[in-house]
């Protein structure tokens, strides 16, 4: 395992972190908050049309990239470390569950439009991989998930239920019947979230084995979202960091101080740290599968903590400033608690990983 990128995930790297300082900066996220929207819909027509991120994990003869997790690890990085709103986390789980269950059936039909961006799947799991409270009879669905990825936008929902004592992946189109589909409004506003509540509504199962594929599933979140928590992380110890050298009390910048100075340290040394177990297990999701569950784990302990200190750390080493509206590090601590919880906290995260250790 190495903690250096290879050359054709820096070239990744440069090539997203330029595409989102040109296309979506803070500032628009900013202008999507005031204007309501989830998302920047042309935004996310180039992010899937010019570099392909939409089917990054797809296979090749789905149209995907079949990039692997290192490259979605460095993808979503670079995009948690600006905060960017996509349904590129809801298409990304979705196209695993798919892959990772073997239904050819379903992979032909629906891994081309995830992999073009053209089409929103999302996956309804509220836990790590579990089938929530939804139960199947006769291929009529019955009961609640939340919070779903994108549900607002979705044009298929993958959802796991109970049918005959056995876990079993159901497709639900949008606008089935007795399908409501519910936004969720929380602290979070570069993440889009719904409820969804199924009454008798119909939907079409898939062959393989669910438990199985939505295990890759938590995983594969847990690997995604420690990713996008890094580079909040490293963001908001940039702009404190910075912050420090230019802010000055008692004659001189407060990063003199001990206080200041010592936290920022603490700081950057978690960093190194959830940046060490993150690249571990992307690289156990590439070449090490069966380690790769426990890896992700992990790797989500240690960064979901690490990364709501380094916001609260932001703000308040920012003072005055930065308690307001105005100043984009109250941003990334509404993403670090939210992320925090997502799909299982890192108490959640431990209990898996005792299960998963034996």
């Amino acid at each position: 395992m190495t903690l250096i990128l290879t050359p054709e995930e820096e070239q990744l790297r440069d090539s997203v972190r330029r595409f989102v300082a040109e296309r979506s900066p803070l500032s628009r996220l900013r202008e999507l908050m005031a204007s309501g929207q989830p998302y920047d819909a042309d935004v996310w027509k180039q992010m899937s049309a010019q570099l392909g991120l939409a089917g990054l994990i797809v296979p090749a003869e789905h149209g995907g990239a079949e990039a692997g997790c290192s490259a979605l690890s460095v993808v979503m990085t670079e995009l948690g470390a600006m905060l960017v709103p996509s349904p590129l986390l809801a298409v990304t789980l979705a196209a695993g569950t798919l892959v990772k269950l073997g239904d050819e059936t379903a992979q032909a039909s629906l891994l081309p439009g995830i992999a073009s961006g053209e089409l929103i799947v999302t996956l309804a799991m509220a836990s790590p991989g579990a089938a929530g409270t939804v139960h199947a009879s006769g291929g009529a669905l019955t009961g609640e998930v939340a919070p779903v990825l994108n549900a607002g936008q979705a044009q298929v929902f993958l959802v796991p239920a109970v049918s005959e004592g056995r876990t079993v992946l159901f497709a639900v189109d949008a606008g089935a019947a007795g399908l409501d589909v519910r936004t969720l409004t929380g602290i979070d506003h570069s993440r889009a979230t719904g409820l969804l509540r199924l009454d008798g509504t119909p939907g079409r199962p898939l062959t393989g084995d669910a438990v199985a594929a939505l295990d890759f599933a938590a995983a594969l979140a847990n690997l995604a979202l420690a990713s996008e928590q890094l580079g909040g992380m490293g963001a908001c110890l940039a702009m404190t960091a910075a912050y420090a050298k230019i802010r000055v009390a008692f004659g001189q910048p407060i990063g003199a101080f001990q206080g200041v100075k010592h936290r920022l340290a603490n700081v950057r040394t978690a960093w190194e740290l959830a940046h060490a177990a993150l690249r571990d297990a992307a690289r156990a999701g590439d070449e090490r599968e069966h380690e790769f569950a426990a890896a992700a784990a992990v790797a989500r302990v240690m960064v979901s903590a690490q990364y709501l200190e380094a916001a609260t750390a932001a703000v308040q080493l920012h003072g005055g400033i930065g308690f307001t509206w105005e100043h984009d590090a109250h941003l990334y601590y509404k993403n670090a608690v939210s992320q925090h919880e997502l799909f299982g906290g890192p108490g959640d995260q431990l209990d898996r990983l005792s299960a998963l250790l034996g």
